[in-house]
């Protein structure tokens, strides 16, 4: 590449997460309610939402334990077990750091090679650069 990938991003502070999913988040924590609720958004027929089951008791080969691990499966289950969880997809965390991101990086690169380094079209940039910054980031 014929540019240096910027090292010193540091991403804005997350939003807090809404709804069954700042429930998860009291009892596993942020890094592990992300993983779990990415990790499931395959297993549901529904684009906008998430939807898995937390048993009562849990086996060693369920899910939860080879996406959280044991003792975080556990927690899970003694917190939510019976219930059918329904949360977020939580696209929004993408989403936020993505406008953030473009938003940073547009005063050294141009749209193309920002594009590359997100992964998304030069028509998505420009149209991230239209709109309105992200909060507490001065406009240039």
């Amino acid at each position: 590449m014929w540019f240096k990938a910027p090292e010193e991003i540091t991403p804005p502070p997350p939003p807090p997460l809404p709804g069954v999913a700042g429930e998860i988040e009291e009892v596993l924590g942020r890094a592990q309610t992300v993983r779990l609720i990415m990790a499931m958004r395959d297993a549901t027929s529904r684009s906008w939402r998430v939807c898995f089951y937390v048993p009562k008791t849990l086996r060693i080969d369920h899910d939860l334990v080879r996406i959280l691990g044991w003792n975080d499966a556990r927690r899970l289950c003694h917190a939510f077990g019976g219930e059918i969880l329904q949360t977020s997809n939580l696209n929004f965390i993408y989403r936020s750091f993505r406008t953030w991101a473009v938003h940073h990086l547009a005063a050294q690169y141009p749209p193309a090679v920002i594009a590359d380094l997100l992964g998304i079209e030069a028509s998505g940039v420009g149209k991230i650069l239209k709109g309105k910054p992200p909060e507490g980031m001065n406009h240039l």
